[in-house]
């Protein structure tokens, strides 16, 4: 099953969730992508041709969700690394982009694990709650919360456990092993 890692706003291919992931599948995709989202989303789009199963990280989460609200039919599974849906700073939102967030959901039938750390210091659990309430399908939905901030560096185990057992359930259910 193909993999794609989309980074977050101070990452890159070479951050340490993409070094780890790149070891853990060393044909993953890992675009470079710029700080705009829409010019994120014109990357995703570009390279994702076929189903895959994409990882998040902070924006590249917000990323992920754009992308599989534009083409689910193009996401087998997301795991989200803190995904950006919120910001304990308002301010630093525009009104636009405010309400972007706040019309997010996770499409039904794309399984999904997000892990969210207590400790976040940019993104509110409540946000990442709120997501998933508004989802159409909130039992698809796997939320980790876990004792960690933003970054999620204690939480790395849990990010490969979490698409090894996504990978196992999409298998399954399309008739695998």
């Amino acid at each position: 099953m193909p993999l794609c890692f989309l980074h977050g706003l101070d990452s890159s291919p070479q951050g340490t969730k993409a070094r780890l992931l790149r070891e853990y599948d060393p044909d993953i995709w890992i675009p470079e992508l710029p700080p705009d989202i829409s010019q994120r989303l014109r990357i995703a789009e570009e390279g994702i041709s076929a189903p895959m199963l994409v990882v998040g990280s902070s924006l590249g989460g917000l990323t992920a969700i754009l992308f599989g609200m534009r083409h689910p039919e193009r996401v087998q599974g997301m795991v989200l690394m803190a995904p950006a849906v919120g910001s304990r700073d308002p301010s630093i939102l525009a009104d636009r982009e405010a309400g972007l967030l706040q019309s997010l959901y996770i499409p039904q039938g794309i399984p999904t694990v997000i892990v969210a750390g207590l400790r976040d210091e940019l993104i509110p659990v409540s946000a990442v709650r709120a997501l998933i309430d508004r989802s159409p399908c909130p039992g698809e939905i796997q939320l980790h919360e876990v004792d960690d901030d933003h970054n999620l560096h204690h939480s790395l185990d849990l990010m490969l456990r979490s698409i090894a057992a996504l990978k196992k359930r999409i298998s399954e259910a399309a008739g695998g092993p």
